[in-house]
């Protein structure tokens, strides 16, 4: 039996795709065209004002997407990216989470503040596993019966301070979040294989079972200053052993952000 994440997921996902695809069918909305990207307690903030929180950063991205480009036809492979990133959206969202940045093929998530960086780790463990799931199991069988060939997804995740500032001028500007767990968060998910999920070192010391978690072949990173060599790890986490806590989560939370629990 498929989970209710899964099959809501694969659903929005060919809905928008359909959508994009034939603009004069009708389709609801999808939850990426309803909300907005950022922080709710950081986007009131002006040009040069900065605050910051602790909260778990996620990178969610669609890997091999560049040899798509080279073989199908660019507007389909950007609406189905597209499509593909409402539904990350949409599992995000239900998870307490908030969507910080997207780009072509990929989404940069956060989860926090909350007094309990576990929870915060939790809950971005568990939209990973249910991101990468859902495409596996759902999404790629369905586009496999339409004939498309199917994606390939992977994760990063890291947790500590980041910083969100509003950089630009009064007439453009966009929030920024600045901070080494975003940016290692990020360089975990360019490490990851398709269908992996890679966390670095303060993510997996809030992990409840480090079981679930495999010293990296290319781990520790190492950065050098004024002759000074720092090591910081990073782990490959088995995701799959979370799915069944996914949809009891989701209902729990019932539509709640993480920092209102």
């Amino acid at each position: 039996m498929k989970s209710f994440y899964a099959e809501e997921f694969s659903t929005r996902v060919l809905d928008r795709f359909d959508t994009l695809r034939n603009p004069l069918v009708l389709k609801s909305r999808s939850v990426a065209e309803s909300l907005q990207t950022g922080h709710p307690l950081y986007n009131r903030l002006e040009v040069g004002q900065r605050e910051s929180c602790e909260m778990a950063s996620v990178f969610l991205d669609l890997t091999n997407f560049t040899g798509r480009t080279f073989w199908d036809e660019p507007g389909e492979v950007a609406d189905l990216a597209h499509a593909v990133l409402s539904g990350f959206t949409g599992i995000v969202h239900s998870l307490g989470g908030h969507v910080l940045g997207l780009r072509g093929d990929g989404l940069f998530a956060g989860f926090g503040p909350h007094a309990d960086p576990r929870v915060a780790v939790a809950l971005a463990a568990l939209a990973s596993a249910a991101s990468l799931d859902a495409v596996q199991t759902t999404l790629n069988p369905a586009l496999t019966q339409r004939g498309l060939q199917p994606v390939q997804a992977r994760a990063g995740c890291d947790y500590g301070e980041a910083v969100f500032m509003r950089t630009g001028t009064d007439q453009i500007s966009e929030i920024n979040v600045i901070g080494f767990a975003s940016n290692f968060a990020a360089k975990c998910e360019k490490t990851a294989l398709s269908w992996e999920v890679v966390v670095g070192e303060r993510f997996a010391e809030y992990m409840d079972n480090d079981a679930l978690l495999t010293h990296h072949r290319k781990s520790p990173k190492t950065y050098t200053r004024e002759g000074e060599d720092c090591r910081y790890r990073f782990f490959d986490y088995r995701w799959r052993p979370l799915l069944p806590e996914v949809d009891s989560t989701i209902h729990e939370l019932a539509g709640r952000a993480l920092e209102t629990v």
